[in-house]
């Protein structure tokens, strides 16, 4: 090799190495979730390195206050060996039993006493709140328990976090003014931001899903809706240290079904990126970059009838992540392990640091 290429391969790499530094130059902390599902942990156990948090979602409550539930004991071993902290959510999507856990004060107290009994029991690092379907008229009753718990959680050396349904305006959307109505009294009314983040230690802000089954067909999460998402949050005054800007990773699948309950209807499922390219390979359909979206889509004709399906992949993942890059969020809290474009790890090491928390 002579000295002018030999100089010109170490100027190249010295600018390659000098641009990946740049692009690392935001620590993320990089919570997912996973299921007890083969390909979750599959996906856990390949990419551990990368995962600051992992969060299962294990528990249930119900309007005793009782949590039920267990994390694979191959990801607390994992998780210990690799420096990685469990942080489980516990869940519930019921109005009628969530109204009588908030408003039941002995209940609520046996929700804390579990909480911190399994955290000890298991050595979780602390716990996420994901109670939804929450009616508004139950908002302030929801915050004095996270409140109550928070308290509780920090005493004994417990982190606490929750998953906060999206949302950008503290009222109800003006378009679809009936529908906008529903959806803000029966979901999105119910989180005071501002106190829920200030008593817990950050929150993780799903931005997904903009359309769903009450929906016609759309993007799981455009960027114009996310990038309103956040600035919602930042204009009302949420710290960013304390985000963790909620990223889907799986797709979304409307075509028509019908069940003897049900009857006939459209249906959305949730599928994984490697579903999805199943099912383009099947019918032979062409995926659509919207670049007004920075998503995918297709559609197919199927027995004279439409399907739609909106892809969320690797290059879809790239813009919402320099999202939190830019505005210098605490990290990234993933939806869902094993649904995931594999390519999206290429951008997570490309792009950030992962952090390891003591």
């Amino acid at each position: 090799m002579s000295y002018r290429r030999l100089v010109v391969v170490i100027l190249m790499v010295s600018s390659a190495l000098a641009g990946r530094a740049m692009a690392q130059n935001y620590s993320s902390e990089n919570l997912f979730y996973m299921l007890g599902s083969p390909e979750g942990y599959e996906s856990f156990v390949k990419h551990a390195d990368q995962i600051t948090i992992i969060c299962p979602a294990a528990y249930s409550i119900d309007r005793y206050g009782v949590l039920a539930g267990f994390v694979d004991p191959r990801v607390l071993k994992l998780s210990k060996d690799k420096g990685i902290k469990v942080m489980p959510l516990f869940a519930s999507g019921n109005p009628k039993e969530i109204h009588e856990l908030l408003t039941d004060s002995a209940a609520r107290r046996e929700a804390i006493r579990l909480l911190l009994f399994y955290g000890r029991e298991f050595n979780y690092y602390g716990w996420q709140f994901d109670l939804e379907n929450i009616h508004v008229t139950d908002k302030d009753s929801y915050t004095s328990f996270y409140k109550q718990a928070a308290d509780s959680l920090h005493k004994y050396g417990f982190k606490i976090s929750m998953a906060i349904v999206k949302s950008d305006q503290p009222a109800p959307e003006s378009g679809n003014p009936s529908f906008a109505r529903y959806r803000y009294e029966a979901t999105r009314g119910s989180f005071d931001i501002p106190a829920i983040a200030n008593a817990g230690d950050f929150i993780s802000f799903m931005t997904y899903d903009q359309h769903t089954s009450l929906t016609p067909p759309g993007p799981v999460a455009g960027m114009p809706w996310v990038k309103r998402m956040l600035n919602y949050l930042l204009d009302m005054g949420i710290p960013p240290e304390k985000i963790s800007l909620g990223i889907p990773d799986y797709s979304d699948y409307w075509y028509p079904t019908w069940d003897e309950s049900n009857g006939g209807r459209s249906m959305r499922s949730e599928i994984s990126y490697q579903e999805a390219q199943f099912l383009l390979d099947e019918f032979g359909a062409k995926q659509e970059w919207m670049p007004d979206q920075d998503v995918y889509y297709a559609r197919w004709e199927n027995g004279g009838i439409f399907n739609w399906m909106f892809l969320e992949d690797a290059r879809s993942f790239a813009p919402k992540l320099d999202l939190a890059k830019s505005h210098k969020l605490l990290g990234i809290s993933v939806w869902l392990l094993g649904s995931e474009d594999p390519g999206i790890w290429n951008v997570l090491k490309r792009e950030v640091k992962t952090v390891r928390l003591k």
